[in-house]
């Protein structure tokens, strides 16, 4: 049973062993954060900054999402 692989298959296998390790993520990973993070901060800034108007005047776009209608 010992005698199933090749000595230098079983050497070749062993040295893999030692490779190089990358800790870095794929390019593709980092855009898709980076647009998501992007659209995230769009978002966050269309509730500060935007206004909608109502018959009472403008408010902000998070006042008037967030309003209780009595």
């Amino acid at each position: 049973m010992s005698d199933l692989y090749r000595k230098e298959a079983l050497a070749h296998r062993s040295r893999a062993l030692f490779g190089e390790v990358r800790l870095q993520a794929p390019p593709a990973t980092w855009i898709i954060t980076t647009l998501l993070l992007l659209l995230a901060a769009i978002c966050l800034a269309a509730l500060f900054l935007f206004q909608v108007q109502t018959d009472d005047g403008p408010i902000s776009l998070m006042d008037w999402l967030f309003r209780a209608e009595s």
